[in-house]
């Protein structure tokens, strides 16, 4: 099947270039599925303390019924990367394959596709590729230590985000200790809340998702409707 929007998706040959042409040393692979919302863009700076880069890939190949489409995925992505992140340390473009939600196996598969295209680092969040709850929130992390070394790409460990009403801000257990505390001052920041949120089901927080990122999405479809 040819991809409505393949001319996003880019070589790895041209990625690896691209991050010599930048002398970027070292370089994060990003996996998602979901238009950018504040939890992933926590991720993302985080990520930019410890490399010199980001290559942000969008999973746009075959995604169950409700998911988002690849246009509303690279339009509000192109708006994030334009309006708010270092432009030089961002490199983008899309992946067509078919999305698996096998968790902790599809985390390392993930993985192997971004050294492929020259990052020496690959991010795995909370329930990496997992889908209803399915897997455990931190099986991914355990499965790729398990086989890290025979990886050749260092996993950077990601805590869930959620956003914290008495901090003020998007944050992990690492830092803020109230979700345990006084759990009704926090909440988690996730693509399932998002989609509802621009499916009109609940009110669009800024503390989710950013009024920019919704506005570029004004006359895009935004969710899958059948199955590609």
């Amino acid at each position: 099947i040819v991809h409505p929007l393949s001319k996003y998706e880019v070589y790895p040959e041209i990625i690896k270039a691209d991050i010599k042409r930048r002398n970027l040393k070292t370089i994060a692979g990003f996996q998602t599925r979901n238009v950018p919302h504040r939890a992933h863009e926590y991720l993302q700076r985080l990520a930019l303390e410890k490399v010199d880069g980001l290559f942000i890939q969008p999973l746009i190949g075959r995604k169950k019924i409700g998911d988002f489409t690849p246009e509303a995925i690279m339009k509000s992505y192109q708006t994030l990367i334009n309006d708010f992140l270092p432009q030089r340390k961002i490199l983008l473009g899309a992946l067509t394959t078919s999305m698996r939600y096998a968790g902790p196996r599809e985390a390392v598969f993930h993985a192997l596709i971004r050294k492929n295209y020259g990052c020496t680092h690959f991010i795995v969040g909370r329930d990496h590729a997992g889908v209803a709850g399915y897997y455990g929130k931190y099986d991914a992390h355990k499965l790729c230590k398990k086989i890290e070394s025979e990886l050749d790409i260092k996993i950077i460990y990601m805590r869930g985000p959620f956003y914290c009403n008495k901090c003020g801000q998007v944050v992990t257990d690492r830092v803020c200790n109230h979700e345990k505390d006084k759990p009704k001052s926090t909440f988690e920041i996730s693509g399932t809340k998002i989609r509802a949120m621009l499916k009109g089901k609940e009110a669009v927080s800024e503390k989710y998702i950013r009024p920019e990122i919704v506005n570029s999405l004004s006359g895009v479809k935004i969710f899958i409707e059948e199955e590609i």
